[in-house]
């Protein structure tokens, strides 16, 4: 057989197609995103069905027009909403979730995954959805986080082969369709159900996830030794979503993760259980912790 030219001159045409797509902006690739799940979006301002994306805009049939940032990021809040979670504390979750604290949960998590659009409904500063994206090739992820300052850092870095579009947004008010979501993640995260209900397709999972009564009791410990924040119970938060979906299955998942002085600091600074201890800081960095327990109940719900 005789070769190609491009045999002849040592051409890949899997190295052009992904030089290409390197040379590609961030707002290239969320477009294309955009272009590709269309129908199953919907604008959270009057609820009409997107029209187009174009020009780094995704408009609606009425007229209403959101525009990709230059991380290929979406704003759909009308004003931006302030939060407790600073760029500085989001900075240091993203140190932490880097080095693998979430990795064995969120393994658990993408066992109950089906391919298709999926939504990380309080996406944070992108980590879990970045994770997600990675070991789901054949699905495709959105990233909501109603925190600007979170999609700003989501946004951040490299794109990625399986980059997830990331947005600011309202959980009460999804910009998506109509039981269009193959799945739903909920991470230690506030949630609303009616508006999962509403979006997720029949067949399509939510899963929940719930901190277990042993999370970070080794922080709990020392920040807290004794009072009403030494101890915590879940019991709220999941009987509201047992509540809701008595038919769920629950998987428990609990581990030790090592810490080094440096990752110890950036989990202190990163949750809101030292947020009443800040006067102690510098006594509790200096003792520290080797290790931390990960203590979580993933929580599965199939749509009929």
């Amino acid at each position: 057989m005789r070769p190609t030219i491009c045999e002849l001159v040592g051409v890949n045409y899997g190295d052009i197609e992904m030089k290409e797509r390197r040379k590609m902006t961030k707002r290239d690739v969320a477009t294309q995103f955009l272009d590709s799940n269309l129908t199953q979006f919907r604008c959270p301002s009057c609820h009409a069905a997107f029209r187009q994306v174009a020009d780094g805009t995704v408009t609606c049939e009425a007229g209403h027009a959101f525009d990709l940032s230059k991380k290929g990021t979406l704003f759909f809040l009308k004003a931006p909403v302030t939060t407790e979670y600073t760029t500085e504390m989001l900075t240091n979750r993203q140190k932490v979730l880097g080095a693998g604290f979430f990795d064995p949960m969120l393994k658990v998590v993408q066992r109950f995954l089906t391919p298709g659009l999926i939504l990380d409904a309080g996406s944070g500063e992108g980590t879990t959805t970045k994770w997600l994206a990675t070991h789901q090739p054949n699905s495709a992820f959105v990233g909501i986080d109603i925190s600007k300052p979170a999609i700003t850092l989501a946004g951040s870095g490299p794109a990625s082969e399986h980059q997830p579009l990331f947005a600011v947004g309202d959980l009460a008010r999804l910009p998506f369709a109509d039981n269009g979501l193959a799945g739903l993640v909920n991470i230690l995260s506030p949630a609303n159900y009616q508006e999962f209900d509403r979006v997720l397709a029949p067949g399509g999972r939510l899963i929940k996830v719930i901190p277990n009564a042993h999370y970070l009791q080794e922080l709990r410990a020392l920040v807290y030794p004794e009072g009403n924040h030494a101890t915590y119970d879940n019991g709220p938060v999941k009987r509201h979503f047992m509540a809701h979906y008595p038919n769920a299955s629950v998987t428990p998942v609990s581990y030790d993760f090592d810490l080094t002085p440096d990752l110890f600091a950036a989990l202190f600074a990163m949750t809101p259980l030292t947020w009443q201890a800040m006067d102690r800081k510098s006594a509790i960095l200096q003792q520290g912790l080797t290790h931390v327990t990960a203590d979580f109940e993933v929580a599965v719900v199939t749509v009929p």
